[in-house]
């Protein structure tokens, strides 16, 4: 169990290149990690981004660590005071930025497997919440997470990408795909409630009709 003193935490696998791993998808300094903002975010939050990102490059764990949470917190009631549709993206960024900042901060010194779980929930969260920065490095952070947990490996290599068509379904362009015509098909409309399974290795397309939420996860 997390957090017992009675249980002897799992040990960490490769330790000693989960570090290095994770500050190679990084900017060398701190001066290359744009964080490209809108007016939208107040400049006292921008201050806080850039403050936490300054303690980062400078290797002080425990301040960046701390002033991470602060901008989580101050975020999630950004990202949660109307409708999801209404959440600025700039906020939604903000939340990634604080996660990955989070997650790097618990993973500069993990002493066992616990806490680099802990950093992979924390990246989930980023993905769920916010939206995609650094070229998807939350991503990317997630999958290298995985290979240094007990047992875990990615589902297909190294890559944390999923295969997507480019045919679009409601418009196809037959001349470039004229196969598509012939693809069989099912289709459905689920109403609040209902839950569909799709096997794996299974295309599908998904169209909202009215406001949702939507959560993808690939099992290993």
């Amino acid at each position: 169990m997390a957090g017992d003193p009675h249980c002897p935490a799992e040990p960490l696998a490769r330790e000693g290149t989960l570090w290095e791993a994770l500050r190679a998808l990084l900017p060398h300094t701190k001066e290359d990690l744009k964080l490209d903002l809108g007016e939208k975010v107040e400049r006292s939050m921008v201050t806080l981004l850039q403050r936490a990102t300054e303690f980062f490059y400078e290797g002080r764990r425990d301040e960046c660590l701390q002033t991470s949470e602060v901008i989580l917190d101050y975020s999630w009631e950004k990202l949660n005071t109307g409708t999801w549709r209404d959440v600025d993206k700039d906020w939604r960024r903000v939340y990634a930025i604080g996660c990955l900042l989070k997650a790097l901060c618990l993973c500069q010194a993990p002493e066992d497997a616990t806490t680099v779980a802990t950093a992979l929930r924390v990246c989930d969260m980023g993905l769920l919440m916010g939206t995609a920065i650094l070229g998807d490095i939350l991503l990317k952070v997630a999958a290298i997470l995985q290979t240094h947990l007990p047992g875990k490996r990615p589902a297909h290599g190294s890559t944390p990408e999923q295969p997507c068509t480019k045919v679009d379904v409601e418009n196809p362009d037959l001349e470039k795909f004229p196969e598509f015509a012939k693809a069989p098909f099912l289709s459905c409309i689920l109403s609040p409630g209902e839950i569909l399974f799709i096997p794996v290795k299974h295309w599908h397309y998904v169209r909202a009709l009215d406001l949702s939420f939507s959560v993808s996860f690939w099992w290993s």
